[in-house]
């Protein structure tokens, strides 16, 4: 479970006595037996029969016979290692393990556990074997502090320590874990090039590829929690939710078996009651799109997306699923459709052209087909995969022009231009109903909103619960959306308060248009119904405006719901306030709507039902 901290990061041994003065080692391992009360020092023993390598002497290639005498006068102390370390006591086992290896890698030593118990742990010199190296060492845990300490200790090392590899044994997954968590946790979705980048510099070694992305998935456990217990957490942290914030969704999709009790996930989906509550002062337009998870559980999340007046995304509901298939898409569309859209009719859908969502939204009888709504490509992915199937990057220009363009004139004749370079091409663009990836033959279903790139944009801002267990991908979307209208509400408070009565989005767009208007030159053709002829001053263009209908053959005012240049430029000589002919989507009071519901915080877990 992550507790809030995780989130704003996230839209934030006592000392060891020298003995050197004790006889004999029998005589110290009894005291320090009394002391800690452990009986296993015994692994710590001296071997009198050593032979010294020359390059530890004086007298080169002489070879020396060891007495305890001499262990005494000459080994190390326990005070002398410990004062390397850096610190003689240890508040738990983990801390002794890391101080130790990462003394052993930057020493480039090695050593082997021979030993290894919740209160003991014993080592030797990794080439004992090879080169008789007797450097040893033996830790408990004090039974009065609690705390591990270095009980006995041979060495140095007396085993040659040239760098031979790149990597280091002691080097191990749990050790990357603990170096990076600080990493994990700031940014869960870091790469595992950043990682060893990290690695190299802290510690001088280059670890395996295998090694660094077992250490990430073990610093995003500790981090967040154990993606099995994860699985386990997840319906009481929904629960919760549903609890402390009413009118929060969750559906579930599990599968039964009968001659085990037991449930199986599938998929979980959840809509906040914030966001279905300020969908119906957004645009009548939701974006669809799915993402990868990359934990220890494959899975893809999906995502409805809305877009309020100032152009600012407005999640409004996710899912788990197994996979994305016509059953999943399906699954979720449905319930986005009861639970978000309910009775509000005319929703333009927007998504990419996978097997899956055509053939849930074709279905007879969906709500996302005329007249009780409108489904539309997303530009891009279509054009990718037009690109896909001619491989021509003129080709690709040409057909993102046209399906970008407001007016069915220009349209046509980029059109025939395509038509002119490849008459396959033009039939396979053709081919697909207008209405679904032109903005030209749209009916304005789109507000202007030509691909799912803000679906896109909240993905990347998730990124990082893709990598991690599923309640901290859920507890993620929660903060976030938490943030979302914890910062926007005030704005449109401080707007409504300046006497502001749109946007700042579509206040931006009609001063720039505005600009444009005064060089238009202006015929009436019927004052009281609003007919005019506007003539452009750069293009020569005609264009004719009707405002009792609302059209303007430039297509933009039908586009994006607010007047263009040529209706800015009739509204002025008539006296009339333009703004009466901008949606009232793009209202401050809409976008006050939009973000006024509140979150409540889940209190301490014991409160939970």
């Amino acid at each position: 479970m992550i507790d809030n901290e995780n989130f704003s990061i996230i839209s934030q041994v006592a000392v060891v006595t020298n003995v050197m003065n004790i006889d004999n080692e029998i005589e110290l391992n009894e005291i320090l037996e009394d002391e800690i009360g452990d009986k296993d020092d015994e692994e710590a023993s001296f071997d009198n029969n050593v032979e010294v390598p020359s390059t530890f002497t004086n007298m080169e290639g002489t070879n020396l016979t060891i007495d305890d005498n001499w262990i005494v006068t000459q080994s190390t102390s326990n005070n002398d290692f410990t004062q390397e370390l850096g610190k003689d006591s240890f508040k738990d086992k983990e801390e002794l393990v890391r101080a130790i290896k990462i003394h052993s890698i930057r020493t480039h030593r090695q050593f082997e556990v021979i030993e290894s118990r919740p209160t003991i742990w014993t080592l030797r010199c990794k080439l004992y074997l090879q080169s008789g190296c007797k450097w040893r060492l033996h830790a408990s845990k004090r039974k009065r502090s609690g705390y591990f300490e270095i009980t006995s200790y041979t060495g140095p090392h007396t085993c040659l320590h040239y760098k031979l590899s790149q990597d280091h044994p002691n080097l191990d997954a749990s050790l990357i874990a603990m170096e990076t968590r600080h990493l994990i946790k700031e940014q869960p979705s870091i790469s595992i090039p950043a990682l060893r980048a990290e690695i190299v510099e802290t510690l001088g070694y280059t670890p395996s590829y295998k090694k660094l992305w077992v250490g990430k998935q073990k610093a995003i456990e500790h981090v967040f929690g154990n993606w099995e217990e994860s699985y386990v957490a997840l319906p009481k942290y929904l629960g919760a939710l549903q609890k402390f914030n009413p009118g929060t969704i969750v559906e579930w999709c599990v599968s039964r078996s009968i001659d085990v009790n037991e449930v199986e996930f599938r998929r979980v989906f959840w809509a906040f009651a914030p966001s279905i509550k300020g969908f119906h002062y957004c645009r009548p337009v939701i974006s669809i799109d799915g993402t990868h998870l990359y934990g220890k559980y494959k899975g893809k999340m999906l995502i409805a997306m809305g877009v309020d007046g100032n152009n600012q995304i407005l999640p409004l509901a996710f899912a788990i699923v197994e996979n994305e298939s016509y059953d999943t898409w399906d699954w979720f569309l449905s319930h986005v459709k009861n639970h978000v859209v309910k009775d509000r009719e005319g929703i333009c859908l927007i998504s990419d052209r996978h097997g899956g969502i055509l053939k849930a939204v074709n279905e007879h009888g969906s709500p996302w087909l005329e007249s009780r709504g409108f489904h539309r490509y997303c530009l891009r992915h279509f054009i990718s995969n037009f690109y896909d199937k001619f491989r021509n990057s003129e080709l690709k220009v040409l057909a993102y022009r046209a399906g970008s363009q407001n007016q069915i004139r220009k349209f046509n004749y980029i059109m025939e231009e395509i038509g002119k370079l490849n008459p396959r091409a033009r039939e396979w663009l053709e081919s697909h109903p207008l209405n679904r990836w032109t903005l030209a033959h749209d009916g304005g279903r789109r507000y202007g909103l030509l691909t799912t790139n803000l679906s896109e944009i909240f993905n990347s801002v998730l990124k990082g619960a893709h990598f991690l267990p599923i309640t901290a991908c859920v507890q993620l979307t929660f903060y976030r959306m938490v943030h979302y209208f914890d910062v926007r509400r005030p704005l449109g408070s401080s707007s409504q308060a300046n006497g502001d009565t749109h946007t700042p989005h579509v206040v931006v767009k009609q001063v720039a248009l505005m600009a444009k208007a005064s060089a238009h030159s202006l015929r009436s053709f019927n004052r009281e119904k609003g007919i005019f002829e506007l003539i452009t001053q750069r293009g020569r263009n005609v264009q004719v405006v009707n405002l009792k209908q609302k059209t303007c053959t430039c297509g933009k005012w039908e586009a994006f719901k607010y007047p263009c240049s040529h209706v800015l430029s009739a509204c002025a000589k008539l006296s009339l306030n333009s703004w009466q002919y901008v949606d009232k989507c793009y209202s401050i009071e809409y976008y006050c709507a939009t973000w006024a519901s509140e979150f409540s915080p889940l209190p301490y877990e014991a409160y939970w039902p």
